[in-house]
């Protein structure tokens, strides 16, 4: 039967039974916005990343927002990657930056640390560096660069939690570093992150704003954790493979916009020169336990993604049409999920499809290019590529090994490698 060849999902979250199931008892019990949790979390990101201070943030996003407002001086430049989530160049403009793009490298997909220099000049007030796909950013390079112009770099570790450079934690090598809890990151609180610093008087200030805000709505909260639990039971084998992937085969093969678009993010990209009031918020304790319950799985369920990312490598690194990140070591590069590149991205994904692999586009844009940021233009024809380029493997946890060779087999009998 067709079904049961069905695949295993492109992603799941990193969700539990607790996950659900603590909402609801501390719903009922009144506990959502009790307890001593967020400090606790604090402590314990502190201790486990060795970094002095911590603020717990009720996104990753309003991490970046408040980290700018309290580095950089009004209308100061801030040279970041074009190739990221395009509200994190909202939040560079609502702290009062001017974003300035720098293109990136075309196997890591992250800033070139050999075009950041180039662009620094009297106006520039920080560098944002982001390391995507759970690959490093060259941090320590660009720190260097950092230093001899007096500039703080700040990492946006978002979808790194947990990864390495040259033994430091992503997020702690430079002036500060944003981690994200969001839900489709790899600790999940539903919303919230955490900026981490040597910087005390960095930490206070932002704690001191977080003060004056009132906790997440739980309103807001429940209709992300109902989302979640959607998502859980779309991607459950169960579901999945009699259901799910049939339709969004469907929709894929025979371009049903309607379908596809239930998948796709940075459809509709818009400048914001304000934050949105939801977002200035405070992490609740109730998403501080479930964060805190997590930490210790962040470095196993690391080395179970290191390993499928090897088995990729060591599948796909003699085609030479294919771009593939550089290989990591010792926890440096944790793959939350494993990048490819090629040219003619749309056919290789119908091929994978059509041959029952549910694979993905990675859907950031060139935000350089985008209209909502004209203002901001500058030529990126690296990040230009990559953004019409990138597919995303599964590298998730629960992902079987046999689904990556699967994967593998599927690629190589496309391009006729043996």
């Amino acid at each position: 039967m067709a079904i049961l060849k069905a695949p295993q999902p492109r992603y799941r979250l990193y969700t539990r039974f607790k996950s659900y199931a603590s909402f609801a008892s501390d719903l009922i019990l009144g506990r959502i916005k009790k307890g001593s949790d967020v400090r606790r979390l604090e402590e314990a990101l502190s201790k486990k990343f060795e970094v002095s201070y911590v603020a717990a943030v009720p996104m990753a996003r309003v991490g970046i927002y408040l980290t700018l407002k309290y580095l950089i001086k009004p209308g100061q430049g801030v040279i970041m990657s074009p190739y990221t989530v395009a509200d994190i160049v909202n939040m560079v403009i609502c702290a009062g930056g001017v974003p300035v793009f720098c293109d990136i490298e075309q196997k890591s997909c992250n800033i070139d640390p050999d075009k950041i220099e180039k662009l620094i000049d009297e106006r520039i007030g920080a560098v944002l560096i982001t390391h995507l796909h759970g690959v490093k950013a060259a941090a320590h390079e660009i720190l260097k660069i950092c230093h001899k112009h007096n500039l703080p770099l700040i990492e946006d570790a978002a979808q790194s939690f947990g990864g390495r450079e040259d033994k430091k934690r992503l997020g702690t090598i430079g002036e500060a570093g944003i981690y994200s809890f969001g839900m489709y990151k790899n600790i999940n609180s539903w919303y919230g992150g955490a900026v981490v610093s040597k910087n005390k008087d960095l930490i206070d200030k932002i704690k001191s704003e977080l003060e004056r805000y009132d906790f997440q709505n739980i309103g807001f909260m429940a209709k992300r954790i109902l989302k979640g639990l959607l998502t859980d039971i779309l991607t459950q084998p169960l579901i999945f493979k009699p259901i799910t992937f049939w339709i969004f085969r469907f929709g894929f093969l025979y371009d049903i916009s309607w379908i596809n678009q239930r998948v796709e993010i940075e459809l509709d990209a818009k400048r914001r020169d304000v934050t949105p009031a939801h977002y200035l918020a405070r992490l609740t304790p109730f998403q501080a336990r479930l964060a805190l319950c997590q930490l210790d799985r962040i470095d196993p369920e690391s080395e179970v993604r290191i390993q499928k990312a090897a088995f990729y490598h060591q599948g796909l690194q003699d085609i030479p049409n294919l771009v593939l990140p550089a290989k990591g070591n010792n926890l440096s590069d944790i793959y939350t999920v494993f990048p490819i590149q090629y040219r003619d991205r749309k056919k290789l994904l119908k091929w994978l499809m059509f041959n029952k692999r549910d694979v993905a586009a990675q859907h950031l844009k060139n935000c350089a290019d985008l209209p909502a940021f004209s203002a901001f233009y500058r030529d990126c024809p690296v990040a230009r590529k990559t953004a019409n380029e990138v597919i995303v493997l599964p590298t998730y946890p629960r992902y079987p090994i046999s689904e990556v060779q699967k994967n593998i087999e599927a690629i190589r009998a496309y391009f006729g490698a043996k």
